[in-house]
């Protein structure tokens, strides 16, 4: 395999993050400067946890996110980046759980959450956008499916990438606010943050 392969985990790592922090900070405030700011936070949350899962996928090995990779070559060249993302395909949100346990042992807690969550992003990106709750909806995955992965993954949590979007965010409670109107739990390490930055 090509060294750069071996980047792969810590790239979509940090992308994941700030993915996942945007997704909060939208569900967070409301949408009346910018229509479907909620219905994308959907999109948005479900793919940086994708990200995130092939993250910590690939810190086993960057090729066990593949589901297909490109045929052996005839030239004595190593397998390249550019060779994966044209022909190599990985695995899909819907199949992330059981590739995450098989290779790590982690299991997602909550996983109908999960797959609810999952199955409301394909309405979205493909039907319509159904009259719901969605910013309750994002929040909820992301601090009951994702917050506990990160902590597990690597003892992170999102909440500080939520914030580099709006200073306000914490400071002045408004994630905090949402979260107890919408009976979320958190983790230690999601309340510790919240905790934290108000105190701070």
């Amino acid at each position: 395999m090509h060294p750069d392969t071996r980047k792969v985990a810590a790239h979509m790592k940090e992308f994941g993050l700030n993915l996942m922090g945007r997704a909060i900070y939208d569900a967070t405030f409301s949408e009346m400067c910018r229509p479907f700011a909620h219905a994308s936070t959907v999109t948005i949350a479900a793919q940086a946890a994708e990200i995130l899962i092939k993250a910590r996928i690939s810190q086993e090995h960057p090729l066990l996110i593949f589901s297909k990779i490109p045929p052996l070559s005839n030239t004595k060249e190593l397998l390249k980046l550019g060779d994966l993302f044209e022909s190599g395909r990985s695995y899909t949100y819907e199949e992330l759980p059981n590739v995450l346990w098989a290779t790590t042992g982690i299991q997602i807690c909550n996983i109908e959450v999960y797959r609810s969550f999952g199955r409301l992003r394909n309405t979205i990106m493909h039907f319509a956008v159904p009259d719901r709750e969605l910013s309750k909806e994002t929040l909820t995955f992301c601090m009951t499916v994702m917050e506990p992965l990160l902590e597990a993954f690597w003892d992170e949590t999102a909440i500080p990438y939520a914030e580099e979007w709006d200073d306000s965010l914490l400071s002045d409670g408004h994630l905090q606010e949402q979260i107890i109107s919408n009976n979320i739990s958190l983790t230690p390490k999601s309340a510790a943050a919240l905790k934290h930055d108000r105190v701070g």
